[in-house]
């Protein structure tokens, strides 16, 4: 294990390579085991929610036909396949329903798409709960501290996802629980980040099916990375500050203090949000605003002249503001739409699965509501940004009066977090249709216990039905 100490003759990978080995297994304070756990639960009811998407159909085919040696347990099924398409598989159900965690920094962030790695790594190789636990805590450092420190003015401004992001976390984490020491690590990453940069097309315009592999691409590419870091391949050990390195070409600039600082008891896994609504996390605090008016007796729809949507200015840069998203023709561009989410949330009250069918989107009466929306930037909103993605709805009647309601924080957010119950219904929710009523229940307690696990071989027959 490096030393602190040699970080100021080391490179920019080799530091963050030390710093993800300095996590010990009993490192983390007990608040951030307790939030660990959390956002697992609820990482792997989004993956639940998946299991009948056609991407989930496509990646279960696909890894059936490449095959792999029965390493690590598909999410759902309870197959077993490589390491490497364990990790693509599980992480494109992961991020599929876009209602996994997320951070916002100069780039915004889903970091559970390391839970992928995380899981099949640790069963692949017999770790305790508590190692895949404190991996996972140093996986999500990297991963959050780039999201803050990388780009110049950032990565998606540059033209790159920021799924690109999680090409250093995820081979980190690999390369941990592969047992790689701080050295190998680096070479880990360097391999990674060779190869895996994302481009933004991959989110704008009409959103295809692949978007939900942004992080799980780059994660199994993260997986083979340290794989082969193990049998001897070496990567550009400057990958990051080099003259043609990741820093300069991809980033523009990288913050390298502040990337590879000491940890000093700040956790930003701790500063993650969880999301109520499978929608793109800029629109949560407008539909929670929306569902709250809803509730609180709307307005006849003909009494509605305009209908204002405010926003802090970053997401009106977003491609979810673009106008052809107003009226979107498919569910991942509805998703991804401020118009279409904060309308159907109005209309109905409620922003779920039934408010992401084929038919809602051609429905006449919401059309016409989305006819009424206007995008606007909101300076008190602007404020709170990037600590808060907040929103909110402002109703202008044909009478002159209005009617609001603005939330600073979204539901989810930390300052105002999913209470125990909200968060098992929404896992509940996604997994018992999977995997039946007991055996939800059963994994949603060992997932609250996965510090005592003493093999994640025991833990994961408990993704698939008994």
């Amino acid at each position: 294990m490096a030393a602190p100490a040699d970080r100021d003759t080391s490179t920019v990978l080799q530091q963050l390579a030390a710093f993800v080995h300095e996590v010990s297994d009993e490192a983390p304070p007990p608040q951030v085991v307790a939030y660990a756990k959390r956002l697992i639960l609820d990482t792997l009811g989004c993956a639940f929610g998946a299991m009948d998407s056609d991407v989930a159909h496509a990646l279960r085919r696909y890894a059936e036909e490449a095959g792999g040696a029965p390493q690590a347990t598909l999410i759902g099924s309870g197959v077993k396949t490589s390491v490497a398409l364990a990790t693509l598989v599980n992480g494109g159900l992961l991020r599929y329903l876009d209602c996994n965690d997320y951070y916002f920094g100069r780039d915004p962030a889903h970091p559970s798409g390391n839970l992928a790695v995380a899981l099949a790594m640790a069963e692949r190789e017999g770790r305790d709960g508590k190692t895949l636990i404190a991996a996972l805590v140093a996986a999500y450092e990297v991963h959050l501290r780039l999201a803050d420190h990388a780009g110049e003015p950032s990565l998606w401004q540059r033209g790159w996802h920021h799924g690109t992001n999680a090409q250093f976390s995820s081979a980190a984490l690999a390369a941990r629980l592969a047992g790689l020491d701080p050295l190998r690590t680096a070479h880990a990453m360097a391999i990674a980040g060779s190869h895996q940069n994302t481009l933004a097309q991959l989110q704008s315009g009409a959103i295809s099916m692949i978007k939900a592999t942004a992080e799980a691409w780059v994660a199994k590419a993260g997986v083979e990375a340290a794989l082969l870091a193990r049998h001897g391949m070496t990567g550009p050990l400057q990958l990051m500050e080099g003259p043609n390195g990741w820093a300069r070409t991809v980033a523009g600039q990288v913050d390298i203090q502040a990337l590879t600082a000491p940890l000093l008891g700040r956790y930003r896994l701790l500063e993650t949000s969880i999301k109520p609504y499978p929608v793109v996390a800029t629109a949560s605090a407008p539909v929670r605003a929306a569902i709250d008016l809803h509730g609180q007796g709307l307005p006849a729809a003909d009494a509605i002249a305009r209908i204002e949507v405010r926003l802090p200015s970053f997401a009106l840069r977003t491609p979810s503001a673009h106008p052809d998203r107003r009226y979107p023709a498919g569910i991942e561009s509805a998703q991804h739409s401020f118009y279409f989410c904060a309308a159907v949330a109005l209309r109905d009250g409620a922003c779920g699965e039934a408010q992401f069918q084929a038919e809602v989107l051609s429905d006449p009466s919401l059309r016409a509501l989305l006819a009424k929306i206007d995008l606007r930037e909101d300076a008190e909103l602007d404020a709170l940004w990037p600590q808060a993605a907040g929103g909110g709805i402002v109703l202008h009647l044909h009478d002159g009066t209005t009617v609001s309601r603005i939330c600073p924080y979204p539901p989810g957010h930390p300052q105002l977090a999913l209470t125990d119950e909200e968060l098992a219904a929404k896992f509940l929710g996604y997994a018992q249709p999977v995997l039946g009523h007991m055996r939800a229940h059963a994994l949603r307690d060992a997932v609250l216990h996965l510090d005592e696990c003493q093999d994640l071989r025991d833990f994961t027959p408990l993704l698939a039905p008994d």
